[in-house]
Formats: structure tokens, C-alpha cells, sequence
């Protein structure tokens, strides 16, 4: 539980930081980007951290690719 509060303050902190760096200089796309990168780190790292079943940049290869090709291999008599 300490883990989770430690991380989540952590987020919160290069959050506070990152948006005043864009602050007046930074586009709002830029902004977009920064939030939605960092909201994409915290969710996956509180995710990891609370044990619980979360997508990550890997989950499209093991649902999708994985199968294709266990079934060329087969396919292929391997």
C-alpha cells in the first residue's frame, strides 16, 4: 500500500512539474501529449504494482499475433 502512495505521489509530482514546464510555451497538443504519455505510465506501473490484469504496449501481440503464428508454424509442419 506504501508502494502504491509512493508512486501515485511520484506521478502526481512530474505531472505538477511537466505541465508548468509547458506552461505558456508548450502547444496543446504538446499538452495532450505529455498527459496522455504520463497517464499511460501511471496506469500501467499502478497497474503492475496493484497485481491486477492490465493492457500494456504487449497485450495487442499475445492476443493477436501469438495465434497467427502458432497456426503458420503448424501450418508449416513445425
Amino acid at each position: 500500500m506504501m508502494q502504491m502512495a509512493a508512486a501515485t505521489a511520484f506521478y502526481a509530482a512530474v505531472f505538477i512539474w511537466g505541465w508548468r514546464q509547458l506552461k505558456g510555451k508548450g502547444s496543446v497538443l504538446h499538452r495532450l501529449l505529455f498527459v496522455g504519455i504520463l497517464g499511460w505510465a501511471a496506469y500501467v506501473g499502478l497497474a503492475g504494482l496493484a497485481m491486477v490484469p492490465h493492457l500494456s504496449i504487449s497485450s495487442a501481440y499475445i492476443v493477436f499475433f501469438q495465434p497467427i503464428g502458432k497456426a503458420f508454424i503448424g501450418w508449416l509442419g513445425g
